[in-house]
């Protein structure tokens, strides 16, 4: 349901806009219930590839003191 609404609308009653915004809360709520759905179908894709992106982080600092180490022993 498309309404347009101009400042020359001087008949729109009180009622008339609590109607129009129970109808856009009605279509935000599905389109927020829509993406939290989506959002929690791809929550443990996320987690892994946060674990994934930790693990990367902890070799690139390490790497270069596992270098050293290896130089010691040689």
């Amino acid at each position: 349901m498309e309404v347009r609404l101009e400042m020359d609308d001087v008949e729109l009653k009180a009622k008339d806009v609590l109607l129009l915004l129970e109808g856009h809360e009605r279509e935000c709520n599905l389109r927020y219930t829509a993406i939290n759905e989506k959002l929690e179908s791809q929550k443990d894709t996320l987690d892994k590839l946060d674990g994934r992106m930790w693990l990367i982080g902890i070799l690139v600092v390490a790497a270069p003191f596992g270098m050293l180490f290896v130089e010691r022993l040689l």
